[in-house]
């Protein structure tokens, strides 16, 4: 049998991640679709490699965010679901999350359509997040990922090991401060992130939350 999604008709789901048990749940959730679930085992090669052979054996994916556990790989789901993305290839980001690890993953969450609770993650929740998916490599963006140029003010920067900047986006939500990697901000704009600094970026303002927010295309003032 196969899923037919819009004009993709996916026969396989890879499943990533680094606890066995896990990916026996998800293969199980997986094959209720009655699609069958490529088990990746581990361990993955290297990025490069793994980003390309794994379309070659499956349709679509869903993929855990820390794989580096038990040296099960040497980079992180989110990275890889972006790079797929890139090259057109579907894959749920599916985690538990906290501030600290949306704030590590940000960086790529403009390429990562959907990111799924390992709970919510049921036969009907890789559907409709397949579907996103599918749409989004197509163009269609739902309306909380749609990116406009906005105002971005930088209201503190650390001077940590990790330096982080916390802005907020006036347009979206001018209570909210937002945490961000310094070095997730392009090199040539990093110099004008001070306190008080307006910065201009494109930035998903219907995002409906703090985990779905993205930046990209920084412009400095």
């Amino acid at each position: 049998m196969a899923l037919k999604i819009d004009d993709r008709t996916l026969e396989r789901i890879a499943i990533v991640d680094d606890d066995k048990s896990v990916r026996d749940t998800y293969e199980t959730s997986v094959e209720e679709l009655e699609v069958e679930a490529v088990n990746e085992s581990g361990p993955l090669p290297s990025l490069d490699e793994f980003v390309n052979a794994a379309p070659a054996r499956a349709d679509a994916a869903v993929c855990d965010f820390k794989l580096r556990v038990k040296n099960y790989a040497n980079f992180d789901g989110a990275e890889l679901v972006a790079r797929w993305f890139d090259r057109g290839f579907p894959a749920l980001l599916c985690t538990k999350w906290d501030r600290a690890s949306i704030d590590e993953l940000r960086k790529y969450r403009s390429r990562i359509p959907v990111l799924v609770r390992p709970t919510d993650l049921d036969p009907e929740r890789i559907v409709e997040g397949l579907t996103i998916c599918i749409q989004e490599l197509a163009g269609k963006h739902l309306s909380s990922r749609k990116s406009y140029r906005t105002l971005v003010r930088v209201e503190e920067v650390t001077a940590d090991r990790s330096p982080y900047a916390y802005v907020v986006v006036p347009a979206w939500n001018p209570s909210e401060v937002v945490r961000l990697l310094m070095s997730d901000i392009p090199g040539s704009i990093q110099p004008r992130v001070k306190t008080d600094a307006r910065l201009y970026a494109e930035v998903n303002l219907g995002a409906e939350s703090y985990e779905d927010l993205f930046f990209r295309s920084w412009e400095g003032q």
